[in-house]
């Protein structure tokens, strides 16, 4: 009986080393917690005349405790930011057409990329 003890001890204390092994936090893209976080962007038009400014809104989601930055920009017009990077402003003032870009990055990895595209009619 004794015999027995001094073998399943060690079999059993390493089962539970492996099962606390492969409960770690992973780190890698395929990690769900990570591909979940996310972001929308609502622009407040998507049609505007030279010389008006667009607000865009970002709404982040899944972010699991983490403190995401937003990082933007323009092909046309002035970016400006509120908000930790929540609210961007881009007064445009030639015509035709922008695309406004939003980066969402997590501990320094970027997780999301996601572009608006804005008209700029001329001033009539």
């Amino acid at each position: 009986m004794n015999a027995l003890k001094i073998c399943v001890f060690p079999l059993v204390l390493c089962l539970l080393t492996v099962a606390a092994c492969n409960s770690s936090s992973r780190t890698s893209s395929s990690d769900p917690t990570v591909s979940r976080v996310g972001f929308t962007l609502e622009p407040s038009t998507r049609d505007l005349i030279a010389g008006e400014t667009v607000t865009i809104f970002a709404r982040t989601f899944d972010t699991y405790g983490r403190d995401p930055e937003i990082t933007w920009t323009s092909t046309a017009g002035k970016v400006t930011t509120e908000q930790r990077g929540r609210v961007a402003r881009v007064k445009l003032d030639q015509p035709g057409t922008c695309i406004v870009t939003a980066t969402l990055t997590a501990d320094g990895r970027e997780i999301k990329r996601e572009s608006v595209e804005i008209r700029v009619k001329p001033m009539s």
